[in-house]
């Protein structure tokens, strides 16, 4: 599957999402650790894609975020690039399903983003998705 495949919106959010600031990126994994510790967030409610989307869509959030690798590696090293990457991607695949969650796990799913002004699409069943920025 070639990343022109991706749906359009996941594209965008994964272009948005790799031009935040470093501090927003390191705030969304601090924020992503303390809700799966808490059990407010389950990695396992991240909808799973096949393996020819998955690979798609890794390719395209990896070679999003490539021309920030040296700034992320410094700031953190074995750390904020990896997040930046896994974050981004489980969000993505948290908007490519998002028919296939509840309106409360896709909130949950998609959350730490809006704050930082990344739009997220809104879900089938809440066309007024709370996190999602006005505008």
């Amino acid at each position: 599957m070639s990343p022109s495949l991706i749906p359009s919106d996941v594209a965008a959010f994964v272009a948005a999402a790799s031009r935040l600031p470093l501090t927003a990126l390191q705030e969304i994994r601090h924020a992503t650790a303390v809700a799966v510790r808490s059990g407010a967030y389950d990695l396992r409610a991240v909808p799973k894609l096949d393996a020819a989307r998955f690979s798609a869509l890794d390719r395209l959030v990896r070679d999003a975020f490539r021309p920030r690798a040296e700034e992320l590696r410094a700031a953190r090293p074995g750390g904020a690039l990896s997040s930046a990457i896994g974050r981004t991607t489980m969000t993505a695949q948290a908007i490519w399903r998002r028919d296939r969650l509840t309106a409360d796990a896709y909130a949950t799913l998609t959350g730490a983003f809006p704050a930082y002004g990344v739009s997220v699409p809104d879900h089938p069943e809440r066309p007024d998705h709370p996190e999602r920025p006005a505008g």
